[in-house]
């Protein structure tokens, strides 16, 4: 880790704080993001974690990174758009995302070599169709990523665990060469000033915030998965399970139900936490934003620590998977149950 580059960047962060607080800049009155309420109990939080992400990008010398830096500014905008409720409606939102996440696999040579199912394999060799399968991840990532965002540092706080997992890796096991370890540590070093801050609700990421991290972890993630066979394709999907199925549990349900799946709920596992908690009246009301963050963030700690040291081997990273999604399952429908007259 840079000192330099650590210092530069904390006070860049402080600065941005300063400035749109005076100028009243990026100030989220939750008027625009309704499903929130339940968690943000500051009325103001700044959402500038995509303008933050992307700055921290250009402290990349290398070029090849030039394209990335693009697609973040890009999808930085569209971010801010719906922040701020600019681009309200969420099909025309999807079209857009989708059109910068194809032109970016596609320039990237982006792909997914293999889920270890010989016909989906095949079918992967296929370019149409894992460009197809490559972007749908993709999506499903960065929507699913934007749903988490309503705690104090559950979103930043995830995707610390699966960058500092990729950290560990490149320095623990000499077989796994990192290629991106530069912007790997990067983003690290940026997630861990962001966290100290968002964990007080002072800052949030945002869509913009949520959109950049994710697309940047998605790219890091696939491509030390192409350069590297002895990365099983389930360490990705174990490290990315929670905010992915977060997303698919919600498209299923809602459809399940014959509701709008685009329509914004408040029916996500970490909101349900938050009200049982809240009901119970077991966490201080001034703390139990966090403390509910930590308690999901401590859940899925073992995830991390289980798929690095089985970064190879797909039947304990398949087993692992399956586990959570049980007891995920298991949580929602025992709170769900729990709340059914109230909802």
């Amino acid at each position: 880790m840079d000192l330099n580059n650590f210092i530069i960047l904390s006070i860049t962060l402080l600065s941005l704080i300063i400035i749109f607080k005076k100028f009243n800049f990026l100030i989220d009155n939750i008027d625009f993001s309704d499903h929130k309420k339940i968690g943000i109990q500051n009325k103001s939080p700044i959402i500038l974690g995509g303008i933050y992400l992307t700055f921290s990008m250009f402290f990349l010398g290398s070029e090849i990174y030039s394209f990335l830096k693009i697609i973040c500014l890009l999808i930085l905008f569209l971010g801010l758009s719906s922040d701020r409720n600019y681009l309200s409606n969420p099909l025309v939102r999807l079209i857009l995302q989708v059109l910068i996440i194809f032109i970016f696999i596609y320039y990237e040579n982006l792909s997914i070599r293999s889920i270890s199912i010989n016909f989906f394999d095949s079918l992967l060799e296929i370019k149409f169709v894992n460009i197809f399968f490559t972007l749908f991840c993709f999506a499903i990532l960065m929507n699913g990523s934007n749903f988490l965002d309503g705690l104090n540092g559950l979103l930043s706080g995830y995707y610390l665990f699966v960058l500092g997992s990729l950290v560990y890796l490149n320095f623990s096991y000499d077989e796994i060469n990192m290629s991106h370890h530069e912007l790997t540590n990067l983003i690290f070093m940026t997630l861990i000033i962001f966290f100290m801050l968002n964990i007080f609700g002072l800052i949030y990421l945002g869509d913009s915030g949520s959109y950049v991290i994710s697309m940047i972890v998605g790219f890091i993630l696939i491509k030390e998965s192409q350069n590297n066979f002895t990365i099983s394709p389930y360490y990705v999907v174990l490290l990315l399970w929670y905010p992915a199925f977060e997303n698919l549990f919600s498209l299923i349900r809602r459809s399940f139900k014959k509701k709008n799946v685009s329509e914004a709920d408040k029916l996500h596992l970490h909101q349900l936490i938050f009200r049982y908690f809240k009901q119970k009246k077991i966490f201080n009301k001034k703390i139990i934003n966090t403390s509910t963050s930590f308690l999901i963030l401590i859940f899925n700690f073992p995830v991390f620590i289980i798929a690095n040291i089985n970064y190879s081997h797909t039947i304990t990273l398949v087993s692992t998977i399956f586990i959570y999604l049980f007891f995920y399952l298991f949580i929602y429908f025992y709170l769900i149950s729990f709340f059914r007259k109230s909802l």
